[in-house]
């Protein structure tokens, strides 16, 4: 859309993919112990293919009969893949980050190395996408950034088994008792190399 109605679209694509992605979040912390992470991470993965897909198809429609506020309305419904996506793919990579990482004592390091792996991810996908969206077209830009999402999805289907375990104990507390024995493993690091004897007790 153009003008006013261009900018409230601009605005509830923001909005519908926020309230979306609170939700899906929400839905992860709640069933990730109960059926695994697998399954639900795969669900943010294929979400990005699935999109991509739909857009192609609302954009050959409105190319070949014009655009219509029932097509502008689909577009923006599209919005809600990408929340489920977001709330999805950002709850459980830190779940199965926690998972991988249990007991080596190294959670903060490896979730900041997928952490910034998952943001110039993030920052070359904006880029390539804007510059065929400029270079080709929107269709053909969703095409192939389409394609290019099948290969995590199906890598991790195939190729990554489940790291969830039910004696692990799921969820947001698994990562906090993580953390918590990340820290007394430290501390008793620490206190091995401290100084004993009498010149212990006097430092």
């Amino acid at each position: 859309g153009e003008g006013p109605i261009g900018i409230l679209l601009g605005g509830l694509c923001i909005i519908v993919a926020q309230v979306v992605m609170v939700g899906s979040a929400k839905v992860c912390g709640d069933y990730s112990s109960v059926y695994g992470r697998k399954p639900l991470f795969l669900i943010g993965l294929f979400s990005v293919s699935v999109r991509c897909l739909i857009l192609v198809i609302l954009i050959t429609l409105r190319d070949q009969n014009g655009n219509s506020t029932f097509l502008q309305i689909a577009i923006l419904s599209t919005q809600l893949l990408d929340g489920i996506g977001a709330g999805f793919f950002g709850t459980m990579y830190i779940l199965v980050t926690s998972d991988i990482s249990r007991g080596s004592g190294r959670f903060s390091m490896t979730l900041g190395l997928t952490t910034a792996a998952m943001s110039i991810g993030g920052t070359v996908s904006g880029y390539v996408g804007q510059a065929l969206a400029e270079d080709l077209s929107y269709k053909q830009a969703f095409v192939i950034l389409g394609f290019l999402s099948l290969v995590p999805a199906l890598l991790y289907a195939f190729c990554i088994p489940e790291t969830y375990t039910p004696s692990d104990g799921g969820g947001m507390i698994s990562i906090a008792e993580g953390n918590e024995n990340e820290q007394n493993e430290t501390a008793g690091a620490a206190n091995d190399r401290a100084p004993t004897g009498e010149y212990g007790k006097l430092v």
